[in-house]
């Protein structure tokens, strides 16, 4: 078992995130943003890249991975991104 966290398909739509489509091997998702667009890339082997667009500019901001969803939630907040949960609708 890996001692990695992978943050599930449900917990990053109950963040408002899309799943868009991707190769193999990774999983891409993606919500606007106020500036632009954020997308997360998560690789089969639990390593998280995060990427922004603001203002038609791509902002690289994490690859890595994170060992708990507390952790990957303080990762959200690092890079100024909503980490709260969307009201569902």
């Amino acid at each position: 078992m890996s001692a990695f966290y992978q943050p599930s398909a449900e917990l990053l739509r109950a963040l408002g995130f899309v799943v868009f489509a991707s190769p193999p091997g990774q999983l891409r998702y993606s919500r606007n943003s106020a500036c632009g667009q954020e997308t997360i890339v998560v690789y089969e082997d639990r390593e998280l890249t995060l990427l922004e667009v603001v203002n038609g500019q791509m902002l690289y901001n994490f690859q890595g991975r994170v060992a708990s969803e507390a952790e990957f939630r303080v990762l959200l907040r690092q890079v100024n991104w909503a980490a709260e949960l969307s009201p569902v609708t």
